[in-house]
């Protein structure tokens, strides 16, 4: 969003940073294309005047470092403790949710919702979770919609990684006149 110009804000608490990369290509993007980025550690100012909010729930980066080297060690215990610490302090955060009230908040009350699903439901999926219920209802076609784009978008991350030349492979393999088969 911040290489399209848009404002973007990030908003977590505080203990859930993401990769600082990330944020430096955010802040980088948002000079280039005339936009802003800024991070909040409070839910209510991101949503405020917002024409598109995101809500989605995550793991502390560091965290994910720390899970990543006890799997490396083969360490089980250290992932079940880690586990249990993940769960104690997301247990913290439950106000972190997308409400109607916060809804209420964003430009005219009528920002899009979105989410790459799955997304942790209240009374759902779950009994506190990531968005209400009524929320997630009314903007059920549009997540549908979003979430049947990922596997498209994961293939074309994939493609992107693996080809120098894209829409030159892209080409060739059509050149071939090999006809896919369908099952």
């Amino acid at each position: 969003m911040t290489r399209l110009g848009m404002d973007v804000v990030l908003a977590h608490p505080e203990g859930y940073e993401v990769m600082p990369d990330v944020v430096d290509v955010a802040k980088k993007n948002a000079e280039k294309s005339g936009g802003s980025f800024r991070i909040t550690h409070d839910m209510a100012d991101a949503f405020k005047d917002a024409d598109v909010v995101y809500p989605k729930s995550w793991a502390p980066f560091a965290a994910m470092e720390k899970r990543t080297n006890l799997y490396a060690a083969g360490d089980q215990a250290g992932i079940d403790a880690l586990e249990q610490e993940l769960l104690a302090q997301n247990a913290q955060h439950k106000d972190w949710c997308c409400t109607e009230e916060l809804m209420k908040t964003t430009k005219d009350g009528k920002a899009m919702y979105l989410h790459c699903l799955p997304a942790d439901i209240n009374g759902v999926s779950c009994e506190d979770g990531e968005v209400e219920a009524s929320v997630f209802d009314r903007y059920r076609d549009s997540l549908y919609k979003e979430a049947s784009y990922k596997p498209y978008v994961i293939a074309a991350m994939i493609m992107l990684a693996k080809c120098q030349d894209p829409a030159q492979t892209l080409k060739a393999l059509e050149e071939r006149g090999i006809l896919r088969k369908m099952k």
